[in-house]
């Protein structure tokens, strides 16, 4: 997994875990579930949506982290990702709201079950190992989920919001460092020789 990229592989690491829950019990195709804003969700019938990126203070990293024998890595940053999950279904009135209902139901369980995932959970290719990614729901006032909600004119649909983290960035930047090749123990002491009388 490419740090750069380690932001898209987590959106799409979320779409294959709702693909995988909900089709084809409650969704009749994967086409259906994709990454979009309340603003622009085309056909989708569920929107992921990552409104908010910030830095997870909560970690520290001072440390650089050796790469070899030579070089060091400056230490990483670690993000927060915030979503919000929101159902866009085009089925009969008289069943959307039960549909609805089954599938936030659904949702909820997947991400309690999937509560913490590593890194090659999200990608086949992804690399092996690493920290887990936490999948937990946000307890957000409605004031707040409504001020999310960037539609005008367009009453809020009630949606699911998750934080996604700690994901770390890896810093590109190296530095060339000088390994100890040989340690020269003779220490400069005082002469113990005694003259003779």
């Amino acid at each position: 997994m490419s740090d750069y990229t380690r932001i898209a592989d987590i959106g799409n690491g979320i779409l294959m875990l709702l693909k995988e829950v909900l089709i084809p019990e409650l969704l009749n195709s994967p086409d259906q579930i994709g990454l979009c804003s309340p603003e622009d969700h085309g056909d989708f019938a569920v929107g992921v949506w990552l409104y908010d990126i910030k830095e997870d203070t909560s970690i520290q990293a001072h440390e650089m982290t050796n790469i070899g024998r030579n070089a060091q890595r400056y230490p990483s940053t670690y993000l927060t990702l915030y979503y919000m999950i929101t159902l866009y279904l085009q089925s009969d009135i008289k069943y959307r709201a039960v549909q609805e209902h089954q599938i936030f139901g659904r949702i909820i369980q997947a991400f309690r079950d999937k509560a913490a995932i590593t890194p090659d959970t999200f990608t086949p290719t992804g690399e092996p190992g690493g920290d887990n990614i936490r999948i937990l729901m946000q307890d957000l006032d409605m004031e707040d989920k409504i001020r999310l909600w960037t539609v005008p004119n367009t009453a809020y649909r009630a949606s699911l919001f998750y934080t996604a983290g700690p994901v770390e960035i890896r810093s590109t930047r190296k530095k060339s460092v000088k390994r100890v090749q040989e340690i020269d123990y003779r220490f400069a002491g005082k002469d113990t020789s005694y003259g003779t009388t």
